[in-house]
């Protein structure tokens, strides 16, 4: 196979490793003697052939690649995995020169072609083709285009589809064309019918490629190709050979090139030319696509014309080493033709549903329902259906939560009147007091000292006022007027301090007297353990210090609602006209009993809880005599009936609330 011109010795590739595909031979053997094949026709300098394992990849077989050097260093075999990797996932030939995007997954200072071999669609090799960086881009692409030929071959090997010519008058030729048209009406999927169409027609045939392109309003798209489980349509090749396809199927005549340019369009001349300079086919072969629909035609109306056949698309065939297109071969793709329009007819037609996954689902679901499974799923539904208009139109009282505790009606909080510390606590929590009685006593240091100050300035100026009265005498008696003037003045300025010095003397008292906390009602003390909350602490002035309560008068409940319950009770209010919304409410000791009250008061502002949020305080009056046991502070779970709702709302109202305010606009 040296032979010096290139297109001669590739086609004289394709015709080896045609020959080869058709052999049985154990995988890995073959592989490797593909390789030496694609090799031999690339002049490749360093090539490898890679196959796929449970375990990751292997080298199947290899020449010269220890120039290469992929193999001995680590970073280089870390970038060729990479590299098989992409190939494997993308399923589609690349080459990687320097200027390539993909520059970084080189795995050597070479161009490197690497390409897919499938197997029932699934990668099952890989082959690796090195060359000097110095190649064009045009070889490269050239390089790339034989390397995806070879691998289709080699798939149509590994999926056992590769067979000998066969003649249209042949038994074997008709089995075959029986399981095509089987396996090509099969499927309502396009790209499934056009990929088998062009897979089975490549082997009934016996031909290097066959494509399937479609008419796509006023493109053409090519969505198969023979030995490719995905079709690059960006690549120059696919580009050329759409554009020939659209110019030469409007013709609706097949078009037929087996070595001749004479008698051409100028413009399909052209087009033709582009295309053959990338493919290298020595023969290719056009065939329209059409449609014929003939369910206009009735028996009533025997008047109709028939309408014009619809125009697919076209399927493409070409041979790489031959200009040999015979009458059988003719034949055949003929009285395919028609078989493969209908089809991707069909596909396409069923495609276009609107909505067809779910009316899939919808049909799948009705076949099940076949016999007692039909009256099961009727009885489920019935009930489904019950329920459903059941939360839609029952009414049902609709209750907002509550907690709260249970309190008297009297109460009061013992505050401190001043700063002080704490001195002594004489009473403990629950017991009984009477208004008036003491209840902590305070003591303030600096307000002592500051009492004894007071008191000895008081002394010293009433001892001061005593001498300057004596003095005032003395000087009467001996007719110093001067000086009992002087001395009269200086007795009123002193008497003026003086009678300062009593009334800070009697604030002082009462600031004092004041460090004693008396209960302000009668009743008992609510406050725990309120020795050791007090002893010895100091406290500031206005700061509770206990609570007295009175459990003899009335109780009330006090409640905690979500603030986002409001809206309901207002309109209960509004539509009953009345505030006092029933209520029914138990006891954390005793939930076994409900008790009932009605709504007193609410609170015109929000707080907010730790652990609810944003609340609103509500008040509840109850009759005490209901209860067994009066005990300050209960727990108390309450539900304020707020009217009829939908029982819909009633158990789901949460749910619905959030829709409604997470999705109003």
């Amino acid at each position: 196979m040296n032979n010096p011109n290139p297109n001669e010795r590739i086609s004289a590739c394709v015709q080896a490793v045609e020959k080869l595909a058709r052999q049985s031979l154990p995988p890995d053997d073959f592989l490797r003697q593909f390789l030496a094949f694609a090799m031999e026709g690339s002049q490749a300098p360093a090539g490898a052939i890679w196959g796929l394992a449970e375990n990751g990849i292997r080298l199947v077989g290899e020449q010269n690649i220890a120039a290469t050097e992929i193999l001995q260093n680590q970073a280089r075999t870390q970038k060729n995995s990479k590299l098989l990797t992409e190939v494997v996932n993308n399923s589609q030939t690349i080459a990687i020169g320097p200027a390539s995007t993909k520059a970084e997954l080189r795995p050597a200072a070479l161009v490197v072609v690497v390409s897919p071999i499938f197997k029932e669609k699934q990668c099952a090799a890989i082959l690796q083709l090195f060359f000097p960086e110095t190649i064009s881009d045009e070889a490269q692409k050239g390089m790339m285009q034989f390397a995806e030929h070879l691998s289709g071959l080699a798939s149509l090997h590994l999926s056992g589809k590769m067979a000998s010519p066969v003649a249209v008058n042949s038994k074997t030729f008709w089995e075959s064309i029986d399981r095509f048209l089987l396996d090509l009406h099969n499927g309502l999927d396009t790209n499934q019918v056009a990929t088998t169409a062009a897979n089975d027609m490549r082997q009934i045939l016996t031909v290097d490629r066959v494509a399937i392109a479609m008419k796509w309003g006023r493109k053409t798209k090519m969505i198969a190709v023979s030995g490719q489980d995905k079709v690059n349509r960006n690549a120059n090749l696919m580009q050329k050979l759409n554009r020939l396809v659209r110019t030469v199927y409007q013709s609706r005549k097949p078009f037929i090139y087996n070595g001749q340019l004479k008698d051409l369009a100028p413009q399909v001349e052209k087009q033709l030319a582009d295309y053959l300079e990338e493919s290298n086919a020595r023969m290719l072969a056009i065939y329209p696509l059409e449609y014929q629909d003939r369910e206009h035609k009735s028996e009533d109306k025997p008047q109709n014309k028939e309408k014009p056949p619809v125009l697919i698309g076209a399927m493409v065939v070409e041979l790489l080493t031959s200009h040999n297109w015979d009458t059988d071969r003719q034949a055949a793709a003929e009285l395919v033709s028609d078989h493969i329009a209908t089809a991707i007819h069909n596909a396409d037609e069923h495609e276009k549903i609107f909505l067809l996954p779910l009316w899939r689902f919808i049909g799948r679901g009705f076949r099940a329902l076949r016999g007692k499974t039909l009256v099961k799923t009727l009885v489920v539904s019935g009930l489904i259906l019950a329920a459903l208009l059941a939360l839609m139109f029952v009414q049902y009282d609709y209750r907002a939560n509550g907690e709260g505790r249970l309190m008297p009606i009297v109460q009061r909080d013992v505050f401190a009147s001043q700063d002080a510390e704490v001195e002594t606590v004489f009473v403990n929590g629950g017991d009984p007091v009477q208004s008036g009685d003491l209840l902590i006593q305070l003591k303030n240091p600096e307000l002592q000292a500051e009492f004894l100050r007071v008191q000895g300035e008081l002394s010293e100026k009433t001892f001061l006022v005593r001498a300057q009265q004596s003095e005032l005498e003395l000087a009467s008696r001996a007719g110093q007027v001067e000086d009992a003037i002087r001395l009269q003045g200086r007795i009123a300025e002193t008497e003026i301090e003086v009678n300062s010095l009593k009334k800070e003397t009697e604030i002082l008292k009462d600031r004092i007297e004041k460090l004693k906390v008396y209960a302000p009602i009668d009743g008992v003390i609510a406050t725990f353990q309120v020795e050791q909350l007090l002893r010895n602490r100091p406290v500031r002035r206005g700061e509770v210090l206990m609570e007295v309560m009175d459990p003899k008068g009335t109780w009330h409940l006090e409640l905690e609602v979500k603030d986002k319950r409001m809206g309901h009770l207002l309109r209960a209010q509004s539509k009953l006209e009345t505030t006092a919304l029933p209520i029914e409410y138990v006891l954390a000791t005793d939930p076994e009993t409900t008790y009932t009250g009605h709504l007193e008061k609410i609170s015109s502002r929000t707080s907010i809880n730790q652990e609810s949020g944003n609340v609103i305080q509500v008040y509840a009056d109850i009759d005490e005599r209901e209860l067994a046991e009066l005990r300050i502070g209960a727990e108390v779970i309450a539900k304020i009936n707020c009217g009829k709702m939908t029982l819909g709302y009633v158990l789901f109202g949460d749910a619905i609330d959030f829709v409604r305010v997470r999705l109003w606009l």
